[in-house]
């Protein structure tokens, strides 16, 4: 039961009290005075009442205030949102242009990513099949010059070219730029194989020992060998057919040494001509352009 619900059932049960006393024409005295008391019981009541609904009203108003104070900030705190929410998606906005930006970006990675895989796969390839064929060139080389092996002639694949040193033991005497028999007889056999491998490039080089050469008719171990390597070329373009285009010519005079003693030995290994052949790599140049 509220407060205005006791409040009318007190104030009935008063106003039943006083119609029965003036209804009664005679009462004892000490009815009169329990229905005295009773009202007056009733009234302190009434009255405890009247000050309790007061202070309800006075709360109530101060919860009215409150609730205004509460309306007023949650108008403050909506306003606050609605400006971080345009904030929000001015910054998402900005974000997703920014996100378009690198998703652009990252799709040219990716397509980048895959062309340079498929042009290593390609280049890998090639590079297989280069080296599967710079195998088999070395094997015909050396069925080739099989018997000229003891004469001081090496045969091996490095960085995927095939290098043929030919001691000068097998190709000239001390100080000369003549090819022996014995020599020329190697370059031929050596011709008939590259004959049948037009796309090898083939570079000689001409290489001597550290002891300066003493003759008029060379100015140092530089000219000595590249007058070397160019013999060489002569006889397998002149004498064997090579096309010149094919062949560089160049000397390393004594500075790119197998040994680096000073011993007999070693100066004698270092006096060589090397035959470097090598494919063609106008594919790989043309796959990593």
């Amino acid at each position: 039961m509220n407060i205005y619900q006791r409040l009318l059932s007190i104030a009935s049960c008063l106003g039943c009290i006083f119609i029965s006393l003036l209804q009664s024409s005679c009462v004892s005295t000490s009815t009169f005075d329990a229905q005295v008391q009773k009202t007056d019981s009733l009234q302190k009541a009434l009255n405890g009442l009247n000050n309790e609904k007061k202070e309800l009203l006075f709360k109530h108003a101060g919860n009215i205030a409150v609730i205004d104070d509460l309306q007023n900030e949650i108008k403050v705190l909506k306003e606050k949102i609605r400006v971080l929410q345009e904030q929000l998606d001015q910054a998402k906005k900005a974000s997703t242009d920014e996100i378009k930006a690198l998703l652009s970006q990252l799709e040219k990675a990716e397509e980048d990513l895959f062309s340079r895989e498929t042009m290593l796969r390609d280049v890998q390839a090639l590079m297989k099949q280069r080296d599967s064929s710079m195998n088999a060139l070395r094997e015909s080389v050396e069925k080739s010059l099989l018997g000229f092996k003891e004469s001081g002639l090496e045969i091996e694949v490095k960085n995927g070219k095939v290098y043929v040193k030919m001691s000068n033991q097998l190709l000239f005497k001390s100080g000369s730029t003549s090819i022996d028999k014995r020599g020329k007889e190697a370059l031929q056999q050596l011709a008939t194989v590259l004959a049948q491998q037009p796309d090898i490039s083939i570079m000689i080089e001409g290489h001597t020992d550290n002891v300066p050469i003493n003759s008029s008719r060379f100015a140092d171990n530089w000219d000595l060998s590249v007058l070397r390597s160019t013999e060489v070329a002569r006889i397998l373009t002149i004498e064997n057919g090579i096309d010149p285009k094919r062949i560089i010519a160049s000397g390393r005079s004594e500075f790119m040494p197998i040994e680096e003693s000073n011993d007999p030995e070693s100066r004698a290994k270092n006096r060589r001509t090397e035959i470097i052949l090598s494919p063609k790599l106008d594919e790989l140049l043309n796959l990593v352009k």
